[in-house]
């Protein structure tokens, strides 16, 4: 098939408000492509405009190669799936009952109903919670039940919107390891997250939105690669302390690789002679005695964000929207 959603110059507004601002990307078969940025960036209405929920203000967006005007008229919507962030189950039925229900609706025979409804089943790890009434679920297992109904008409482009919001550590770890499973078998997924680690683990490439506009687009090893490298130097101070960075603008005007961004009181260096250079920052006592962490870390998508928007945040909007996961 090639390219599953192609977007060209795509813009969407609410009035006054432009919610999305000249997008443009392409998805491919078997990506798992990941729409990143805080809340409120533009994910959602993108999702929305190609599931054909929303109309585009301006622009051209194209699913399976359907205009996204005429795919609700069209038999290629039966090919898109769409699992939004609140869960869409019926909760006075049954695990088997919600999905052999969805799998009805589709048109699936009784033999070839019954055979895939065990195998999904089994293979999001509900096997012996068959009987268990949906609203008796946890959050994980609703989020896994809402994924296998929207897998029962074995689609072509499925929309993960935000899936793993509200979860804990443990049905976070399990749904994304359902996810890599899904990607491994040739799925084509598009998802969204403000999740860097998530986005990081799971994602063939990676749209970084924010206030509507792209920020960056490309594979997470190139996006990396380009904007922090192998290596960061992280190194957290005590309040109110400016004598390190005065000590890195002076560095800087000698090795023009160096580059730091600060929020608040917490440095991310990156150099191409990163141990050489915290090697000298602890011979200097005066700034040693402010430092309450410093370490040498891989570069991650995490640091690569920060980098690239570094111009679209103040140091308070980074610090809330930077957070790796939602449970306390």
């Amino acid at each position: 098939m090639g390219t599953v959603v192609e977007c060209k110059n795509l813009t969407k507004k609410f009035g006054d408000f432009q919610a999305i601002d000249n997008v443009s990307f392409t998805v491919e078969e078997g990506e798992l492509f990941t729409l990143l940025g805080p809340n409120g960036a533009g994910k959602t209405t993108i999702v929305k405009i190609l599931t054909g929920q929303l109309s585009i203000t301006s622009g051209e967006a194209k699913a399976l190669g359907v205009n996204i005007s005429e795919i609700l008229k069209s038999d290629m919507k039966y090919k898109l799936s769409y699992v939004p962030q609140e869960h869409l189950v019926w909760d006075d039925l049954t695990v088997q009952e919600n999905v052999t229900l969805m799998g009805k609706l589709y048109g699936l025979k009784k033999v070839e109903l019954h055979e895939k409804v065990s195998k999904m089943i089994e293979n999001f790890g509900l096997k012996g919670h068959e009987k268990k009434r949906a609203e008796k679920l946890s959050g994980g297992m609703k989020r896994k039940l809402s994924i296998i109904m929207a897998l029962m008409n074995d689609p072509l482009l499925l929309f993960l919107d935000e899936p793993t919001t509200g979860l804990d550590v443990h049905a976070r770890t399990l749904l994304m390891e359902d996810l890599k499973r899904l990607k491994n078998a040739g799925t084509t997924i598009i998802l969204t997250t403000h999740l860097m680690e998530e986005a990081e683990a799971l994602s063939s490439r990676v749209l970084i939105i924010n206030k509507g506009k792209i920020v960056s687009i490309g594979k997470v090893e190139e996006l990396i690669q380009s904007y922090v490298g192998k290596k960061v130097l992280q190194v957290g101070l005590t309040k109110d302390s400016d004598d390190f960075e005065r000590f890195l603008k002076t560095k800087k005007k000698e090795d023009a690789e160096l580059d730091y961004i600060r929020i608040k009181d917490t440095f991310f260096v990156k150099s191409d002679e990163i141990t050489r250079l915290m090697d000298e920052i602890m011979k200097i006592e005066s700034i040693m005695d402010d430092v309450m962490e410093m370490n040498i870390k891989k570069g991650g998508l995490k640091e690569s964000f920060l980098f690239m928007t570094r111009e679209l945040y103040d140091n308070s909007t980074v610090i809330v929207e930077m957070k790796e996961s939602e449970e306390k």
